[in-house]
């Protein structure tokens, strides 16, 4: 075993393998004859402290002389991730000296895992990103070109997104929730909070491990698996401890769907249709206790009405997404993601039918997206909020959102 660095800031360790040296190409990878075979590449999501690394650890302990490969992101200032998995038996390990795989330094990974996976050496590769990294960041590696032309899938293959969660984190979470609720905090442009981050690794993934689930009490572990099947329908979810995965999970079967995987969040089923909701001004479902409300409209909020009532307590309430509509901003596309006690205000583009009122295109130019939601006067404009949450009274939350309506 050796380490180096490299150009990119990354430390590399090698152990009982070394890469075949090749020409590079405009990926910059490396290149060999013999890596016509794609490997699978498997993405583990998480905050600091879920317990990635130890599942990794545990993970590879399963390669039973499988040549498996993996990159570790570790953005503490004491680089001990890499040294840990090394010690599980990864044929090769490399880490990201700082800097996080879906920020400054994504182009760097994604090169890594192609000069891994253009080696054809490695039958499966593991990537722990950091805890702050969205999935959705990394996925997108493999679906968008870079400058060349060329994306991850041109040297491997997308096997899962897997999100490790705290079971005693999402239990604080919903605690504040239920029992603790206060006002929530607006926000704007201001860095995403903890609770944000830790709901969207939870809704773009297809495996959820709840981890840590011996620091929780037992009768509270369902509760828990319930709010992630609420937020993410779609994903597998176990219920470990120490990251003790079973060994029929990960690797497991290929279970990324670049559509499915994408738009498995509840809210996003919600409003595209899928989960079974009609359109209509309020109609919602019930799982239990839990419940998923629609409210549309196509008439505008009053900005200080919608503000206040937003940022009021709901008990139960854990999330909202989809797009508004403001009398005082009439050409702007709003976008609100309320994530527990978090309330984050976005302006994500002009309405297409602004754009067609000012001549900036003509009919046939408004994009289909928008003719799917067109409505005379107002064209595209609307509002459309998904809500989910637990006992949540809906309609005199409906009622509250009719009275915000100018």
């Amino acid at each position: 075993m050796r380490a180096r660095q490299n150009r990119n800031m990354w430390k590399t360790w090698i152990v009982g393998l070394e890469l075949a040296t090749a020409n590079r190409i405009s990926f910059g990878v490396n290149v060999t004859s013999s890596s016509l075979t794609k490997p699978p590449v498997t993405v583990l999501c998480g905050f600091l402290g879920a317990g990635k690394t130890t599942l990794l650890q545990h993970v590879l302990k399963l390669a039973d002389g499988r040549k498996w490969a993996a990159v570790v992101n570790d953005v503490a200032s004491m680089n001990v991730d890499g040294r840990l998995v090394e010690k599980a038996g990864a044929s090769r390990v490399i880490e990201m000296a700082n800097g996080c795989v879906c920020c400054s330094m994504r182009d760097e990974l994604a090169e890594t895992v192609a000069e891994l996976a253009g080696s054809g050496r490695f039958e499966h590769i593991f990537i722990e990103s950091t805890g702050v990294a969205e999935p959705r960041g990394i996925a997108s590696l493999f679906t968008k070109p870079n400058a060349f032309g060329r994306t991850l899938s041109d040297f491997a293959t997308l096997h899962a997104l897997v999100t490790v969660v705290d079971a005693a984190q999402v239990a604080r979470v919903w605690r504040d929730q239920t029992e603790n609720a206060g006002e929530r905090i607006n926000r704007e442009r201001e860095p995403k909070e903890i609770v944000e981050l830790m709901l969207e690794q939870v809704e773009c993934a297809d495996v959820l491990v709840l981890n840590k689930s011996d620091l929780v009490r037992p009768e509270v572990l369902p509760e828990l698996t319930r709010i992630l099947h609420e937020l993410n329908p779609r994903a597998e979810i176990a219920t470990v401890s120490e990251g003790r995965v079973a060994t029929n999970l990960l690797p497991g079967p290929a279970r990324f769907d670049g559509q499915e995987t994408i738009q498995a969040a509840r809210w996003l089923r919600v409003l595209s249709g899928q989960s079974g909701v009609m359109k209509a001004t309020a109609q919602q479902t019930q799982s239990v206790e839990w419940t998923t409300m629609v409210f549309q409209a196509r008439r505008p909020f009053n900005e200080a009405k919608i503000r206040a009532l937003i940022a009021s307590a709901y008990p139960g309430l854990l999330r909202v997404k989809g797009f508004f509509w403001l009398a005082s901003r009439n050409d702007d596309m709003g976008y609100l993601s309320v994530a527990g006690g978090i309330a984050r205000w976005d302006f994500v583009g002009t309405w297409a039918a602004a754009m067609r009122e000012r001549g900036v295109i003509s009919e046939e130019e408004i994009p289909a997206s928008a003719k799917a939601y067109w409505e005379e006067p107002h064209g595209d404009r609307r509002q459309e909020l998904a809500f989910i949450g637990l006992g949540v009274e809906t309609k005199v939350l409906c009622n509250d959102l009719e009275s915000c309506l100018e």
